[in-house]
């Protein structure tokens, strides 16, 4: 049987390993105003102290609750089943993960979130599943139906995406460090087992 994955950082490292993930939902929520997102050293600096349940302001327009901080609801082999505290979906990931929304107004004035878990290893691996909402519940300010799935991989990172009639979904495996990606059983596992668990929650 697999070990889990323990954390023994103190929480100004859980911080900055949750600006990662924050820094990369900044621009899915931004679109092609992404360079207009906050640097992750900003958001470090922003989150210093926060609490679970806080709502912050990233940036002008930008805004940050925090649900959960190494959260963890194991179901065997070191394996989690995060689930989104108002994004309606869960991921299996083999590591304790950070819960939090994100929300901001899109170029057309509509109201913008989106919604993340993701956890980082100490070896450097981050593993991520954001869902894109728009108040309106369309996918984009044209609307359209949902595009079929598709996979992208890179060098050192893969992705899965995939789209609901009333959000975008995007799972993401990225080694950022030494540590090489996971073999392609966990691969496989992780990108396959999103699920949705109900509406997106608006309030």
């Amino acid at each position: 049987m697999k070990r889990p994955v323990r954390f023994e950082m103190h929480r100004s490292t859980h911080t900055h390993s949750l600006a990662s993930f924050i820094a990369v939902a900044c621009c899915l929520v931004l679109g092609p105003a992404c360079k207009k997102a906050p640097s992750r050293a900003t958001i470090t600096k922003t989150l210093d102290g926060i609490r679970p349940g806080e709502e912050r302001a990233l940036a002008q327009g930008i805004y940050l609750k925090l649900f959960r901080i190494q959260a963890t609801a194991p179901i065997g082999d070191g394996w989690q089943l995060a689930t989104s505290t108002e994004g309606g979906f869960s991921v299996e990931m083999p590591l304790a993960f950070n819960d939090f929304r994100e929300r901001a107004t899109a170029t057309d004035g509509v109201e913008v979130r989106t919604y993340s878990v993701g956890a980082k290893s100490p070896g450097g691996v981050a593993w991520a599943a954001t869902c894109i909402a728009r108040r309106d519940g369309k996918l984009g300010p044209d609307g359209g139906a949902p595009r079929p799935e598709r996979t992208e991989t890179r060098a050192k990172s893969i992705s899965r995406i995939i789209e609901w009639s009333d959000r975008r979904c995007v799972l993401t495996i990225e080694a950022q460090g030494a540590q090489p990606l996971p073999s392609e059983a966990d691969r496989a596992r992780f990108l396959r087992s999103l699920k949705r668990t109900g509406p997106v929650v608006w309030r």
